[in-house]
């Protein structure tokens, strides 16, 4: 996805209204100990440039190692029952960025005893390929397929997941905001000349915590202003030294549905093969023991 070399980083004082997925989904906050806590409203000003350099801090994060994650994801329509999948997801950085790998097992669009499979490449140049539940090879998303749900009814697709616009060089900084109970640094992304997204996307704003640089908000939003899709982090969790998010809410704006995604249990520092990650080779999930995994 081609990049633009102009930035728009104009200032705007004061902060902006309540500003989507995921890692990307799983931006990790790197840190140990508690999580401060801000007290009052206050915050510090920053200028255009501080705001640069710590978007560029948080597109570099990392957690120490690789992981494995074991989620479920709750689909919450407006109108209708509450659908529960329940799913793993692996996780690795390479030379491009952010790589990940996750299966859903059973329910609607899948099929009983049926595991669906991901591959999500993250960085400057995202791609994504699936692999049906007959077990065939992995095949690229590409254009429309990329706006289109993971599932039937489920708000995520996979766009949410790869989220090209953290690396978008078209940018605003807006000033910082509370979301939460904590305070974030917005951004105003804006998708580049010649990208393949929507007609109707104008830009995304995404909530960056002041503290530890980590993912709080994010808003996709359409040339109306009117905000298309939201994602919000609901809550974080210490496991096995490093903070990783433990629960999120997407939520479509228009159908009023949400979906939830929330780790369940994680094993972090890992070493997992290269292969686990690549589409071509297509290589097996890692059995991993119980006693490597934390109940969050």
């Amino acid at each position: 996805m081609p990049l633009l070399d102009c930035q728009r980083m104009d200032v705007f004082p004061g902060g902006s209204r309540f500003p989507v997925f995921l890692v990307w989904l799983l931006l990790p906050l790197l840190a140990c100990g508690e999580m401060p806590r801000h007290k009052d409203s206050r915050y510090e000003a920053i200028d255009a440039a501080e705001g640069a350099r710590r978007l560029q801090a948080f597109r570099n994060q990392r957690l120490e190692g690789d992981y494995c994650f074991r989620f479920e994801l709750e689909h919450l329509p407006r109108r209708g029952a509450t659908v529960r999948y329940q799913g793993t997801m692996w996780g690795s950085w390479n030379g491009r960025g952010p790589v990940t790998r996750f299966e859903l097992n059973g329910g609607p669009g899948i099929g009983e005893g049926m595991t669906r499979s991901w591959i999500l490449q993250n960085g400057p140049e995202p791609m994504a390929w699936s692999r049906d539940a007959d077990g065939g090879p992995f095949v690229p998303l590409e254009g429309d397929a990329l706006f289109t749900p993971l599932l039937p009814g489920v708000v995520h697709a996979p766009f949410d997941f790869l989220m090209p616009f953290l690396y978008w060089s078209d940018y605003r900084y807006e000033g910082a905001d509370r979301i939460r109970s904590r305070i974030a640094r917005n951004f105003l992304m804006y998708p580049p000349a010649g990208s393949v997204v929507p007609e109707w996307l104008d830009s995304v704003r995404i909530g960056i915590d002041d503290a530890y640089n980590a993912l709080l908000n994010i808003e996709v939003l359409e040339a109306s202003g009117r905000t298309r899709s939201s994602f919000t982090v609901e809550s974080f969790k210490q496991v096995q030294g490093q903070w990783i998010v433990k629960r999120i809410v997407m939520k479509d704006w228009r159908s009023r549905d949400r979906t939830r995604f929330k780790v369940l249990s994680a094993s972090l520092g890992l070493a997992l093969p290269d292969a686990v990650f690549s589409p071509v080779d297509a290589m097996e999930t890692p059995s991993l023991s119980e006693a490597m995994f934390e109940d969050l």
